[in-house]
Protein backbone atom coordinates (compact mmCIF):
# COMPACT_ATOMS: atom_id res chain seq x y z
CA UNK A 1 0.00 0.00 0.00
CA UNK A 2 1.29 3.40 -0.93
CA UNK A 3 -0.16 5.53 1.84
CA UNK A 4 2.99 7.46 2.74
CA UNK A 5 1.96 10.62 0.89
CA UNK A 6 -1.55 10.66 2.38
CA UNK A 7 -0.47 9.80 5.93
CA UNK A 8 2.53 12.16 6.19
CA UNK A 9 2.01 15.35 8.15
CA UNK A 10 1.45 18.35 5.85
CA UNK A 11 2.89 21.54 7.37
CA UNK A 12 1.48 23.62 4.54
CA UNK A 13 -2.02 22.33 5.32
CA UNK A 14 -1.50 23.00 9.04
CA UNK A 15 -0.47 26.58 8.30
CA UNK A 16 -3.47 27.20 6.06
CA UNK A 17 -5.87 25.73 8.63
CA UNK A 18 -4.39 27.79 11.46
CA UNK A 19 -4.64 30.96 9.37
CA UNK A 20 -8.32 30.21 8.78
CA UNK A 21 -9.03 29.42 12.45
CA UNK A 22 -7.12 32.46 13.71
CA UNK A 23 -8.90 34.73 11.22
CA UNK A 24 -12.28 33.37 12.35
CA UNK A 25 -11.47 34.03 16.01
CA UNK A 26 -10.18 37.50 15.14
CA UNK A 27 -13.46 38.22 13.37
CA UNK A 28 -15.60 36.96 16.27
CA UNK A 29 -13.59 38.62 19.04
CA UNK A 30 -13.36 41.83 17.01
CA UNK A 31 -17.15 41.99 16.71
CA UNK A 32 -17.55 41.35 20.45
CA UNK A 33 -15.09 44.13 21.31
CA UNK A 34 -16.79 46.44 18.78
CA UNK A 35 -20.08 45.93 20.66
CA UNK A 36 -18.63 45.96 24.19
CA UNK A 37 -19.03 48.88 26.62
CA UNK A 38 -16.06 51.02 27.69
CA UNK A 39 -13.71 49.33 30.13
CA UNK A 40 -14.85 51.50 33.04
CA UNK A 41 -18.40 50.16 32.54
CA UNK A 42 -17.53 46.55 31.65
CA UNK A 43 -15.23 46.07 34.65
CA UNK A 44 -17.56 47.82 37.10
CA UNK A 45 -20.76 45.99 36.13
CA UNK A 46 -19.22 42.59 35.37
CA UNK A 47 -20.41 42.79 31.74
CA UNK A 48 -20.20 39.58 29.70
CA UNK A 49 -21.15 38.56 26.18
CA UNK A 50 -21.56 34.89 25.31
CA UNK A 51 -20.30 34.13 28.80
CA UNK A 52 -16.97 35.97 28.45
CA UNK A 53 -15.91 39.27 29.98
CA UNK A 54 -14.37 42.13 28.02
CA UNK A 55 -10.96 41.25 29.48
CA UNK A 56 -11.33 37.67 28.21
CA UNK A 57 -12.44 38.80 24.75
CA UNK A 58 -9.48 41.19 24.65
CA UNK A 59 -7.12 38.39 25.62
CA UNK A 60 -8.47 36.13 22.89
CA UNK A 61 -8.20 38.93 20.34
CA UNK A 62 -4.58 39.68 21.23
CA UNK A 63 -3.47 36.05 21.22
CA UNK A 64 -5.21 35.12 17.99
CA UNK A 65 -3.83 38.31 16.40
CA UNK A 66 -0.35 37.15 17.36
CA UNK A 67 -1.03 33.62 16.09
CA UNK A 68 -2.46 35.03 12.86
CA UNK A 69 0.65 37.13 12.21
CA UNK A 70 2.97 34.16 12.84
CA UNK A 71 0.89 31.84 10.65
CA UNK A 72 0.70 34.44 7.87
CA UNK A 73 4.50 34.62 7.89
CA UNK A 74 4.67 30.84 7.45
CA UNK A 75 1.92 31.00 4.84
CA UNK A 76 3.93 33.52 2.84
CA UNK A 77 6.99 31.29 3.13
CA UNK A 78 5.14 28.24 1.79
CA UNK A 79 3.35 30.23 -0.93
CA UNK A 80 6.04 32.71 -1.91
CA UNK A 81 6.07 31.85 -5.62
CA UNK A 82 2.30 32.17 -6.15
CA UNK A 83 2.38 35.45 -4.25
CA UNK A 84 5.21 36.88 -6.35
CA UNK A 85 3.34 35.90 -9.51
CA UNK A 86 0.64 38.40 -8.56
CA UNK A 87 3.24 41.16 -8.91
CA UNK A 88 4.26 40.06 -12.41
CA UNK A 89 2.89 41.38 -15.64
CA UNK A 90 0.76 38.75 -17.36
CA UNK A 91 2.48 39.22 -20.70
CA UNK A 92 6.11 39.95 -19.87
CA UNK A 93 6.14 37.93 -16.63
CA UNK A 94 8.40 40.63 -15.20
CA UNK A 95 7.95 41.92 -11.68
CA UNK A 96 6.03 45.19 -11.61
CA UNK A 97 2.92 46.79 -10.23
CA UNK A 98 -0.31 45.51 -11.70
CA UNK A 99 -3.52 47.49 -11.86
CA UNK A 100 -5.09 45.29 -9.19
CA UNK A 101 -2.33 46.10 -6.70
CA UNK A 102 -2.50 49.79 -7.56
CA UNK A 103 -6.26 49.74 -6.98
CA UNK A 104 -5.83 47.97 -3.63
CA UNK A 105 -3.20 50.51 -2.55
CA UNK A 106 -5.45 53.40 -3.58
CA UNK A 107 -8.46 52.01 -1.68
CA UNK A 108 -6.32 51.48 1.42
CA UNK A 109 -5.08 55.07 1.18
CA UNK A 110 -8.66 56.36 0.91
CA UNK A 111 -9.73 54.39 4.00
CA UNK A 112 -6.74 55.61 6.01
CA UNK A 113 -7.15 59.24 4.94
CA UNK A 114 -10.92 59.24 5.51
CA UNK A 115 -10.56 57.74 8.98
CA UNK A 116 -7.86 60.20 10.07
CA UNK A 117 -9.74 63.16 8.58
CA UNK A 118 -12.95 62.04 10.32
CA UNK A 119 -15.18 62.51 7.29
CA UNK A 120 -18.32 60.49 6.44
CA UNK A 121 -18.87 57.60 6.06
CA UNK A 122 -15.74 56.74 8.07
CA UNK A 123 -16.58 59.11 10.94
CA UNK A 124 -20.21 57.91 10.88
CA UNK A 125 -19.25 54.33 11.70
CA UNK A 126 -16.90 55.42 14.47
CA UNK A 127 -19.51 57.76 15.96
CA UNK A 128 -22.12 54.99 15.88
CA UNK A 129 -19.69 52.63 17.61
CA UNK A 130 -18.92 55.19 20.31
CA UNK A 131 -22.61 55.88 20.87
CA UNK A 132 -23.40 52.17 21.08
CA UNK A 133 -20.65 51.62 23.64
CA UNK A 134 -21.85 54.53 25.76
CA UNK A 135 -25.43 53.22 25.67
CA UNK A 136 -24.39 50.40 28.01
CA UNK A 137 -23.83 52.90 30.83
CA UNK A 138 -26.84 53.84 32.94
CA UNK A 139 -26.55 56.91 35.20
CA UNK A 140 -28.01 55.03 38.16
CA UNK A 141 -25.37 52.29 37.82
CA UNK A 142 -22.40 54.61 37.35
CA UNK A 143 -19.30 54.07 39.47
CA UNK A 144 -18.35 56.85 41.92
CA UNK A 145 -15.22 57.43 39.82
CA UNK A 146 -13.97 55.80 36.59
CA UNK A 147 -12.40 52.39 37.26
CA UNK A 148 -13.53 52.40 40.89
CA UNK A 149 -13.05 48.63 40.87
CA UNK A 150 -9.31 49.30 41.17
CA UNK A 151 -9.74 51.13 44.48
CA UNK A 152 -9.09 49.42 47.80
CA UNK A 153 -12.06 48.63 50.01
CA UNK A 154 -11.19 51.53 52.30
CA UNK A 155 -10.98 53.97 49.38
CA UNK A 156 -14.31 52.81 47.91
CA UNK A 157 -16.02 53.07 51.29
CA UNK A 158 -14.77 56.64 51.63
CA UNK A 159 -16.09 57.47 48.16
CA UNK A 160 -19.52 56.25 49.26
CA UNK A 161 -19.39 58.18 52.54
CA UNK A 162 -19.36 54.96 54.58
CA UNK A 163 -16.94 54.10 57.35
CA UNK A 164 -14.64 51.14 56.80
CA UNK A 165 -16.11 49.38 59.82
CA UNK A 166 -19.63 49.71 58.48
CA UNK A 167 -18.62 48.61 54.99
CA UNK A 168 -16.87 45.56 56.45
CA UNK A 169 -19.88 44.73 58.57
CA UNK A 170 -22.23 44.88 55.59
CA UNK A 171 -20.02 42.73 53.40
CA UNK A 172 -19.58 40.11 56.10
CA UNK A 173 -23.33 40.13 56.75
CA UNK A 174 -23.74 39.27 53.06
CA UNK A 175 -21.35 36.33 53.40
CA UNK A 176 -18.35 38.08 51.83
CA UNK A 177 -15.15 37.51 53.80
CA UNK A 178 -11.42 37.09 53.33
CA UNK A 179 -10.44 40.71 52.68
CA UNK A 180 -8.69 43.59 54.39
CA UNK A 181 -9.00 47.36 54.14
CA UNK A 182 -6.25 47.35 51.52
CA UNK A 183 -7.72 44.61 49.30
CA UNK A 184 -8.62 45.82 45.82
CA UNK A 185 -12.38 45.84 45.22
CA UNK A 186 -12.08 43.91 41.96
CA UNK A 187 -10.34 41.09 43.81
CA UNK A 188 -13.00 40.98 46.53
CA UNK A 189 -15.76 40.95 43.91
CA UNK A 190 -14.08 38.19 41.92
CA UNK A 191 -13.65 35.98 44.99
CA UNK A 192 -17.31 36.53 45.90
CA UNK A 193 -18.47 35.86 42.31
CA UNK A 194 -20.02 39.31 42.12
CA UNK A 195 -19.43 42.48 40.15
CA UNK A 196 -17.77 45.51 41.71
CA UNK A 197 -21.07 47.31 41.23
CA UNK A 198 -22.92 44.71 43.33
CA UNK A 199 -20.24 45.00 46.01
CA UNK A 200 -20.69 48.78 46.11
CA UNK A 201 -24.45 48.37 46.39
CA UNK A 202 -23.94 46.14 49.44
CA UNK A 203 -21.63 48.71 51.02
CA UNK A 204 -24.23 51.45 50.51
CA UNK A 205 -27.21 49.41 51.71
CA UNK A 206 -28.17 49.19 55.37
CA UNK A 207 -27.30 45.74 56.75
CA UNK A 208 -30.44 43.89 57.79
CA UNK A 209 -30.60 40.12 58.11
CA UNK A 210 -33.50 38.09 56.86
CA UNK A 211 -34.26 37.06 60.43
CA UNK A 212 -35.09 40.56 61.62
CA UNK A 213 -37.80 41.08 58.98
CA UNK A 214 -36.11 44.30 57.82
CA UNK A 215 -37.66 46.26 60.72
CA UNK A 216 -36.11 44.96 63.93
CA UNK A 217 -33.47 47.69 64.03
CA UNK A 218 -35.82 50.57 63.33
CA UNK A 219 -36.53 52.88 66.28
CA UNK A 220 -40.13 52.96 67.45
CA UNK A 221 -40.65 56.54 66.39
CA UNK A 222 -39.32 55.88 62.87
CA UNK A 223 -40.82 52.53 61.92
CA UNK A 224 -42.60 52.36 58.62
CA UNK A 225 -41.60 55.54 56.86
CA UNK A 226 -39.72 57.94 59.19
CA UNK A 227 -37.06 60.22 57.72
CA UNK A 228 -34.25 58.21 59.31
CA UNK A 229 -34.74 55.36 56.84
CA UNK A 230 -34.83 57.57 53.77
CA UNK A 231 -31.67 58.02 51.77
CA UNK A 232 -30.27 61.54 51.69
CA UNK A 233 -31.30 61.78 48.02
CA UNK A 234 -34.86 60.67 48.82
CA UNK A 235 -35.19 63.05 51.75
CA UNK A 236 -33.88 66.02 49.75
CA UNK A 237 -36.24 65.17 46.89
CA UNK A 238 -39.21 65.05 49.26
CA UNK A 239 -38.22 68.34 50.92
CA UNK A 240 -37.29 70.15 47.71
CA UNK A 241 -33.67 70.60 48.80
CA UNK A 242 -30.87 70.22 46.20
CA UNK A 243 -28.87 67.22 47.33
CA UNK A 244 -25.62 69.03 46.46
CA UNK A 245 -26.59 71.82 48.88
CA UNK A 246 -27.34 69.29 51.61
CA UNK A 247 -23.98 67.56 51.19
CA UNK A 248 -22.21 70.93 51.16
CA UNK A 249 -23.95 71.99 54.39
CA UNK A 250 -23.01 68.71 56.06
CA UNK A 251 -19.42 68.96 54.82
CA UNK A 252 -19.19 72.49 56.19
CA UNK A 253 -19.91 71.03 59.62
CA UNK A 254 -17.32 68.29 59.11
CA UNK A 255 -19.87 65.53 58.52
CA UNK A 256 -19.31 62.82 55.90
CA UNK A 257 -22.33 61.87 53.81
CA UNK A 258 -23.34 60.05 50.65
CA UNK A 259 -26.57 60.62 48.78
CA UNK A 260 -27.39 56.87 48.79
CA UNK A 261 -26.92 56.53 52.56
CA UNK A 262 -29.92 56.75 54.86
CA UNK A 263 -30.15 59.67 57.27
CA UNK A 264 -29.84 57.21 60.14
CA UNK A 265 -26.61 55.81 58.70
CA UNK A 266 -25.17 59.28 58.17
CA UNK A 267 -26.09 60.14 61.75
CA UNK A 268 -24.43 56.99 63.12
CA UNK A 269 -21.31 57.57 61.03
CA UNK A 270 -20.97 61.06 62.48
CA UNK A 271 -21.74 60.35 66.14
CA UNK A 272 -25.44 61.28 66.28
CA UNK A 273 -27.85 59.08 68.22
CA UNK A 274 -30.72 60.10 65.92
CA UNK A 275 -30.86 61.85 62.55
CA UNK A 276 -32.85 64.89 63.67
CA UNK A 277 -29.75 66.95 64.41
CA UNK A 278 -28.57 66.27 60.86
CA UNK A 279 -31.95 67.30 59.44
CA UNK A 280 -31.46 70.77 60.90
CA UNK A 281 -28.11 71.04 59.12
CA UNK A 282 -29.54 69.72 55.85
CA UNK A 283 -32.35 72.30 55.98
CA UNK A 284 -29.88 75.08 56.78
CA UNK A 285 -31.44 75.73 60.15
CA UNK A 286 -29.30 76.94 63.08
CA UNK A 287 -28.65 74.17 65.58
CA UNK A 288 -29.89 74.78 69.07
Amino acid sequence: MNGSSSSSFQWRALTTALVAFAFTMLLVSGIMLFLSPPGRVANWTGWTLLGLSKTQWTGLHIWFSSAFLVMVAFHLFYNWRPLVSYFKDRLTRQVGFRREWMAAAALSAVIAAGTLAQVPPFSTLLAWNEGFKESWEQPADRAPIPHAELLTLQELAEKGGVTLALATERLEASGITGFTAGTVVQEIAGNANKSAQELYAIILTAARTAADGNTAHQPTGEAGGGPGWKTLAQYCSDEGIPVADAIARLAAKGYKAGEQLTLREIAQNNGFAKPYGLIEVIRGQPQG
